[in-house]
């Protein structure tokens, strides 16, 4: 679920990461069709501006795109709190799922500061020492890194995790904090310790590697 900063003091639970927004999108209640725009976008649901007349509980029909170059998601949806003049948080009740997937991966890659910190691909196994398991990395910054987990983790959760960087190198270990949670796809840790030797050959072997394109943006394939 998604929403402004007061509605989320009223519902602290967030299963989904969130990403601020503007698009238009259309929706309809019965046989009647409306316009809006989401101001933000959750893996879960959108906040819709202008759209006082819904109450909660509504069942609606949505259709929209988070981006020009993506294709247009439908899904049915329902109003789950109102804040008056300003609009309304929906929650998706039913989407396909490859939309689904869709949308966390746009949210992924809008997360964190992509600017500051390139992504580059790195394929590797991660050992976390609090849980106990291993899991899999798909790209890593100077600031951070995506692990591809189904454990259930917390966000802001403490984590030790080692890892290699390339073959026959000496292990990577460094203590970091769960950011945010991509259910059923992992978690983005943000480094926020690390030795000095080992941030030196994470710095390198990021600078050497060519940049993961960013999907959210037109050139992205």
């Amino acid at each position: 679920m998604c929403g402004t900063g007061r509605a989320l003091e009223k519902k602290p639970i967030r299963k989904y990461p969130r990403v601020a927004t503007r698009f238009p999108v259309r929706y309809s209640v019965g046989h009647s069709m409306f316009r809006s725009h989401a101001t933000t976008l959750g893996g879960g649901g959108l906040f819709l501006r202008g759209t006082g007349q819904l109450a909660p509980g509504t069942e609606i029909l949505v259709r929209f795109r988070p981006a020009k170059h993506l294709r247009f998601i439908e899904a049915r949806a329902k109003v789950r709190y109102q804040i008056p003049g300003e609009g309304v948080g929906i929650e998706f009740v039913e989407v396909r799922q490859e939309d689904h997937q869709l949308l966390l991966r746009f949210i992924h890659y809008r997360t964190g500061d992509r600017r500051r910190h390139p992504r580059v691909p790195l394929v590797t196994q991660v050992y976390c020492e609090e849980l106990m398991w291993l899991a899999f990395s798909t790209d890593v910054s100077v600031g951070g890194m995506f692990v591809e987990t189904k454990h259930q983790v917390a966000v802001g959760t403490r984590l030790t995790i080692r890892f290699h960087l390339e073959g026959g190198d000496p292990i990577v270990e460094a203590i970091g904090v769960v950011k945010y949670v991509v259910p059923k796809l992992g978690v983005g840790v943000q480094f926020v310790e690390i030795e000095p030797s080992d941030h030196k050959r994470l710095t390198v072997y990021v600078n050497k590697t060519p940049a993961l394109p960013d999907p959210t943006s037109k050139a992205a394939p």
